[in-house]
């Protein structure tokens, strides 16, 4: 970025001040109190805003009262050539922004120009004076990463500050052996609220089970979601992309014949130019020919053989000379129009209608319905393909299963037999038991031996009962589980049956759709075939109709153009013709053909005859100013005939003819490149490369419906998955009845959700602190030890070799002699301390250089140097210049040896 103007309207002592042409290597010159502070001072105060009253930099308002402010011209910035105009508004004043088109920007444009960069990070690196270079001896490596943090980030100052208070705030909420930290005290809060809700819990062994599948759920509803509104995005993206194909497509037809064809050099106002030289041309040859012709017959003798005739034609001559000058100017725009006549005739037989906005509209309604076709027709195939896969699938499965199952016949055959061995097993052990109840009644009613032998034998029969019942149960079992395996299997395949309907009757419905939609094309068709037999084309429309029409629409606006030129000119003709007839019709006495000449003759004629009374005593006179008005007209003849040379040549043309067609095409070519800035400017260049990634809208859309389909998946899933929710939270509900487990469950959620309120806190001030420290860490790794090698380097040029290193050692700036001498800043002498502060400086702004190319500003800040150490240091700012522009204000003479003559401003 370069200063090339400061414009003051009043600042200080300055008012109305205008400084322009500002080198990349420019010194301000002048005594003290000549003002070199107050236009540093107004630089800062235009990139980075009037002092307010609460800082202690003055504000530096006129003490007139007079306007306040200015402006600085940028060049090499982001957005090119711009004006910065900051004026009293504000605190920090009003700000507008010059565009080098003419566009007009507010105060959220200076990031873009200067950078995320404030002013007193500005001042600290970039702009200083003498005070500026006295601490040195102070600095530790927290300064060093405090100005690298503010070379990338904005308000980094406060960012170490900020560091320690999220420190103090992670502290004040959570430590590892604290007692006292909120989330301590949350915690054992939360332990107390668990163990008392886990007790409760633990009397229902289902309710764990519950809510980890609920929470499952939930976090697979929170993915799907996620995925969901990615998709939804995505879709947006191509949708935008998809509408702005076309207009890509035509950027880079144009691009690519920018890119093909070299820029026309052709003179603005070219043709007019050329016809304004043309008549001026054929004027000073009509008044070099009058006044040759005259000055002959000054010369001759005063006798006129002619003189009949002039007297009996003298009103027809008189106009024949008058509107002659009329005749030349109407026979140039005759050749013009004859020249655009036969640039834009065509070669076409083929008869050609003129081109309407009826023809216009049904063009553009044939495209879009064209492309609206193409389009169904892909989501129907597709969606075909994708019917087909599911009916494949699920005839798979169903063959699968018909070789599993039974035929009809062996499962009801399985089905009457498990029935019917069902019933005697349970008859035969009903018995048993009956029997043994009804002994045992009898042995307490009676009480006698016989009635325990009773007893006995019925407890054998029902021993026994039970072990036959025993033995028949494997087999039973078996042939129930192969049953019911069956059974299941028939009902899978009945409903996989029921799905086969469902596809085969979308199959059906798309190949109406399909055969719906091949009809609206066969009408597109016919629609087409008849606009081009509405037009006269004999051709049939093939895939490239829209283009054939765009060269019939080319065409047809070339053959009106052709008729209009074709109507100007017929009158033009018509009055050129008239002037001959008349001319023709005098029957001249010279054997003259050229026009010009019978003009000629005629204009002498009757000027001679007019005067042939004159006394011969005015001849020499006349004959005298002839003369003098001969050579001048040759002279100004002479320039014109060179400058119409210079213009043709400027073309790199030869004749006129050439002329007039490199004006055509160069006003073909404006066109089209106009085109191209407009399109350029419509289509940002993320989206131009966002654009290159596809080769044709078609896989746009096709990408469109992948992720509509995958979209509509996780629709279906979602529903899944809400349904399976409400069922598990009516089971939770179902288990969480009772006063005192669901007081518990609710106290301990209700602690569990404090303590994540304050975890999250937590979280969040743990993150930011980690970015803080990973940038600052990053700075020390990567940019400091850059930029203390840079320093090195630049102290080690100043000192001549005397100082060779500049490093960080207990947190302390030290810098290394040639002799392997360590010094602190406060050991070196004022200058040498000096020079490294320069040299830290100069590394600092290497470093950042790529992201901020800011001026340099310098006020008198080599006071203490001695001639040797000012010629160093003058050379090392002479080659930044190509990288930086400096700007040097200074009040000592010798300082100006250093700078040529032109970049030398004396106040």
């Amino acid at each position: 970025m370069r200063i090339t103007s400061i414009d003051i309207v009043g600042y200080g002592k300055w008012s109305d001040a205008h400084f322009d042409n500002i080198a990349n290597f420019q010194v301000f010159y002048g005594e003290n109190e000549a003002g070199k502070s107050t236009i540093m001072a107004f630089i800062h105060s235009i990139l980075f805003g009037f002092p307010t009253k609460q800082q202690s930099i003055p504000r530096m308002e006129p003490k007139n009262g007079g306007p306040y402010g200015g402006r600085l011209t940028l060049e090499d910035t982001s957005l090119g050539k711009v004006v910065i105009e900051r004026l009293k508004g504000k605190a920090t004043g009003d700000v507008r922004v010059y565009y080098g088109d003419g566009q007009i920007a507010g105060e959220e444009k200076l990031p873009e120009i200067i950078g995320e960069i404030d002013r007193n990070t500005y001042e600290a690196i970039f702009s200083f004076d003498i005070h500026g270079l006295q601490n040195i001896h102070q600095w530790k490596k927290k300064e060093f990463e405090r100005y690298l943090l503010a070379t990338g980030t904005t308000g980094s100052d406060a960012l170490l500050k900020t560091a320690e208070t999220l420190q103090k705030k992670l502290d004040s909420l959570y430590k590892p052996s604290g007692r006292n930290p909120l989330i301590n005290q949350q915690l054992k809060k939360v332990k107390e609220a668990q163990q008392a809700f886990q007790n409760a819990k633990k009397q229902n062994a289902q309710y764990e089970q519950l809510i980890t599948e609920k929470e499952q759920a939930i976090t697979r509803q929170t993915e799907l979601q996620t995925e969901k509104t990615t998709i939804r995005v995505d879709l947006d993206t191509l949708s935008i992309l998809s509408d702005l194909w076309p207009l890509y497509q035509e950027w880079k037809a144009l691009d690519k014949k920018a890119a093909q064809t070299p820029e026309a050099s052709f003179p603005p106002d070219g043709i007019i130019r050329l016809e304004h030289l043309q008549l001026r041309e054929k004027e000073w040859q009509n008044q070099l020919i009058q006044l040759e012709e005259r000055q002959k017959n000054l010369i001759s003798n005063n006798n006129y053989e002619h003189s009949a005739f002039f007297a009996e034609n003298e009103a027809e001559i008189a106009y024949l000379i008058e509107t002659y000058a009329a005749f030349g100017e109407r026979e140039t725009q005759l050749n013009t129009l004859k020249h655009e006549i036969n640039f834009h005739q065509l070669d076409t037989k083929q008869p050609l209608r003129t081109w309407t906005n009826e023809l216009e509209q049904r063009t553009n309604r044939l495209k879009e319905n064209e492309q609206l076709h193409k389009e169904q027709q892909h989501d129907i195939q597709l969606k075909l393909k994708l019917t087909h896969d599911t009916e494949e699938k699920l005839q798979k499965k169903i063959d699968q299963i018909e070789a599993d199952m039974w035929d009809n016949k062996t499962f009801q055959r399985a089905k009457e037999t498990i029935q019917q061995r069902t019933k005697p097993a349970m008859t035969k052990t009903f018995v048993s038991i009956g029997v043994f109840v009804m002994t045992l009644v009898l042995l307490v009613v009676f009480q006698s031996i016989w009635s325990i032998a009773l007893v006995f034998v019925a407890a054998l029969i029902v021993g026994y009962s039970f072990m036959t019942t025993g033995k028949s149960a494997p087999t039973n079992n078996d042939q129930l589980l192969a049953f019911l395996e069956q059974k299941k299997l028939r009902q899978e395949w009945q409903q996989l049956l029921n799905e086969m309907d469902i596809v085969a009757s979308q199959i059906a419905e798309l190949k109406a759709s399909e055969n719906k939609l091949a009809e609206t094309n066969y009408q597109q068709t016919m629609k087409l075939r008849q606009l081009f037999s509405d037009l006269g084309i004999a051709s049939t429309p093939d895939e490239n109709w829209a283009y054939e029409l765009t060269v019939y629409k080319k065409n047809s606006e070339k053959k009106q153009l052709v008729s209009e030129l074709t109507l100007k000119l017929n009158p033009l003709a018509e009055k050129q013709d008239a002037y001959m007839a008349r001319l023709e019709k005098l029957k001249l006495p010279t054997e003259s053909k050229d026009i010009e000449e019978k003009i000629t003759f005629l204009r002498q004629g009757l000027l001679y005859y007019r005067n042939h009374l004159t006394e011969n005593a005015k001849l020499a006179e006349k004959l005298e100013q002839v003369t003098m008005q001969l050579d001048l007209v040759k002279q100004d003849l002479q320039l014109v005939k060179k400058e119409k040379a210079d213009l043709l040549e400027r073309a790199n043309t030869t004749n006129e003819e050439d002329f007039r067609m490199a004006a055509m095409r160069a006003q073909e070519e404006q066109k089209w490149r106009e085109r191209l800035v407009l399109i350029e400017a419509q289509l940002e260049p993320e989206k131009r490369v966002a654009l290159s990634q596809f080769e044709n809208q078609a896989i746009i859309k096709e990408k469109e419906l992948q992720l509509e389909e995958a979209l509509r998946k996780i629709e279906l899933e979602q529903e899944q998955l809400h349904a399976s929710l409400a069922a598990k939270n009516h089971e939770i509900a179902k288990l969480e009845e009772g006063g005192t487990f669901a007081v518990l469950m609710q106290e301990f959620y209700s602690e569990k959700s404090k303590l994540q309120q304050i975890t999250v806190e937590w979280t969040e001030t743990k993150l930011a602190l980690q970015i803080l420290q990973d940038t600052m860490q990053q700075l020390q790794e990567g940019k400091l030890p850059k930029t203390l090698q840079l320093a090195s380097d630049y102290f080690n040029h100043l000192t001549n070799g005397n100082y060779t290193k500049v490093y960080l050692q207990e947190n302390r700036l030290q810098v290394e002699s040639k002799n392997v001498i360590r010094f602190f800043p406060e050991e070196l002498s004022q200058a040498t301390k000096e020079q490294l502060y320069l040299a830290i400086r100069f590394a600092l702004i290497d470093v950042i250089h790529k992201d901020f190319p800011l001026p340099i500003i310098i006020d008198d800040g080599f006071v203490h140097f001695d001639s040797a150490r000012m010629e160093q240091m003058m050379q090392l700012l002479q080659n930044r210049k190509s990288k930086n522009q400096v700007i040097f204000f200074t009040c000592h003479q010798e300082a100006r040896k250093y700078f040529s003559s032109e970049d030398i401003r004396v106040l």
